[in-house]
């Protein structure tokens, strides 16, 4: 395999791991995607701006709501800026439930737009950008 297909495996697993730490709620995990000084950008859902640390502090209370949430990404593409830079594209999906007599189901599904950058530790986001398509009952 050569260095750009490693790189791009690489990140699609970062990219994975992000969406399993988000469904596992994971939030050390889903903080140690991102570089130290990231910024990130939900605000088209509603969500923080800000560094990963206080998304997570309030998605950790936005999500308490559901007591199952998938998270899941795919149709990324990955164009490099030299050896350790990289803008990514990714499409997500996230279906959580409501518990209950009757579980509520809902889903939302947008993209990401990222800087992802090579560090001592391996490909970390450092920009994040959602932007949110719909939310709808699932």
């Amino acid at each position: 395999m050569n260095n750009e297909a490693l790189d791009r495996a690489l990140i699609t697993d970062l990219l994975a791991r992000y969406s399993w730490a988000l469904a596992d709620r994971d939030w050390s995990a889903w903080v140690g995607c991102f570089t130290a000084d990231a910024h990130v950008d939900y605000s088209t859902a509603g969500g923080p701006v800000g560094t990963p640390t206080d998304a997570a502090n309030t998605f950790s209370g936005m999500m308490s709501m559901f007591d199952v949430s998938l998270s899941s990404g795919g149709n990324v593409t990955i164009s490099f800026s030299g050896d350790d830079k990289a803008t990514v594209r990714s499409i997500y999906t996230m279906t959580m439930r409501i518990p209950g007599d009757q579980p509520t189901y809902m889903q939302a599904s947008g993209w990401y737009n990222d800087t992802i950058v090579r560090t001592a530790d391996g490909w970390r986001i450092q920009n994040r950008f959602e932007q949110l398509a719909y939310v709808k009952p699932a």
